[in-house]
């Protein structure tokens, strides 16, 4: 009776597995990416409300706006997620390093693009973070071969 009590978990975890599992992949960088870059084009083509607008109008603009970014900055943090946590710190190995000596760089860089394209609404950096995402799951691919 009291082994089956310890043996009761006390609390709900999440991790991508820590094992490590072996399965890893940068789509989901990927496309948590496209989604930052979709939302910030999104961001910049709507028209806001002239100031006769209704206020159902402007209740509505405000609305879709709030919606894309958080859509945005939820994806961006996924990126940081799926590159910083699970590809660099459980994937990627010294060995990967030594071949690819900028591959810290690189993953710096794309963890700072991440946060910037949380702070703002900029069609350059949800591109350069795409790139950079995209260069990434290259190495990675690469790196499997």
């Amino acid at each position: 009776m009291r082994l089956r009590h310890l043996m009761k978990p006390r609390r709900t975890v999440h991790a991508h597995c820590h094992v490590p599992c072996g399965i890893y992949d940068p789509v989901f960088a990927q496309n948590a990416a496209e989604t930052v870059e979709k939302m910030v084009t999104q961001l910049l083509e709507l028209d806001a409300p002239g100031a006769d607008a209704s206020s159902a109008e402007k209740v509505a603009f405000h609305q879709s706006v709030t919606r894309r970014v958080e859509n945005k900055e939820e994806h961006a943090k996924k990126v940081k997620y799926e590159l910083l946590d699970v590809l660099w710190t459980q994937y990627f190995k010294p060995a990967h390093v030594e071949r690819w000596p900028d591959l810290h760089d690189k993953f710096f860089n794309a963890g700072h693009l991440a946060t910037q394209n949380m702070q703002e609404i900029s069609a350059e950096k949800a591109k350069a973070l795409r790139d950079a995402v995209d260069e990434i799951a290259a190495i990675f691919h690469e790196s499997k071969s």
